[in-house]
């Protein structure tokens, strides 16, 4: 079996960890900040970053099924949508869990009190958006069910 979707899955890891280092290192203006932050709700960061990484794989695969298929059906894959859909929870999650380290900022733009809802209600953004990533997963593997019954339907070429 083509190893390529377990490297993109490791990417996709690495990318969504970079990008919550850096949303945090940069809010806590600390660069051992998200370390603490990660050893306090790991139980929360840790399911985003793997859903993340398996959705990534998964979305390898299907490129991989689909390149022998030329239906436009397969268009928004070939694109990275349903990725960037689910990247975009886990990202919007990751930067909505800190955004109360942007008081400073937020005050300026006159949003202080969006810095406080975050900040209260941190853990059930966590929450909802573990269950938005389940379900970006959930869909995927319909997705790629479905696909793969598609091309087993077509002649080989």
């Amino acid at each position: 079996m083509n190893r390529s979707a377990y490297i993109w899955g490791l990417l996709g890891a690495g990318g969504i960890i970079l990008v919550f280092y850096s949303v945090q290192a940069l809010g806590m203006q600390s660069l051992s900040g998200p370390y603490y932050f990660f050893q306090k709700n790991w139980y929360f960061i840790s399911p985003l970053i793997i859903l993340f990484a398996i959705q990534v794989g998964l979305w390898q695969r299907m490129r991989e099924v689909v390149k022998i298929s030329s239906s436009p059906a397969f268009v928004s894959l070939r694109r990275g949508k349903p990725v960037a859909a689910s990247g975009g929870v886990s990202t919007s999650a990751m930067i909505a869990c800190c955004m109360h380290n942007f008081v400073g900022v937020m005050s300026i733009a006159g949003i202080s009190g969006l810095a406080v809802f975050f900040a209260a209600y941190q853990n059930y953004i966590f929450l909802i958006s573990i269950l938005f990533s389940f379900g970006g997963l959930v869909y995927m593997v319909y997705k790629y069910k479905k696909i793969k019954a598609h091309c087993a339907d077509m002649p080989k070429v």
